[in-house]
């Protein structure tokens, strides 16, 4: 019986995990793309827009999710406006690890 119970709340609790996981995923590309048209704006050239850096915001959110803790995480989903430099030293290195995956795939 409680091995039955068991093995009905794993698989909900990944579910759930997962459904967390994607939401935040969701979020930090949110806060990517407004940061990247932020750093970018003075570009001139054509306009840019949000979905220009939907790969990029995608690995870095895909980046910061393998490398942050669970507390981590779930201070980045309580306050998206917070910039501890724990985050800032991830998404130096998700920028290193995305550029250099970009290079790898056009080349």
């Amino acid at each position: 019986m409680f091995l039955t119970r068991k093995l009905i709340v794993l698989p909900f609790m990944l579910l759930c995990f997962q459904t967390y996981a994607v939401e935040l995923s969701m979020d930090l590309q949110k806060v990517c793309a407004i940061e990247q048209l932020s750093q970018h704006k003075g570009i001139k050239g054509r306009a840019l827009e949000a979905n220009d850096f939907n790969e990029y915001c995608k690995c870095e959110a895909d980046y910061i999710l393998k490398k942050a803790t669970k507390e981590q995480l779930n201070l980045i989903s309580k306050d998206q406006a917070i910039k501890p430099k724990w985050l800032q030293q991830i998404k130096s290195n998700a920028l290193k690890s995305c550029i250099e995956q970009e290079k790898k795939i056009t080349t």
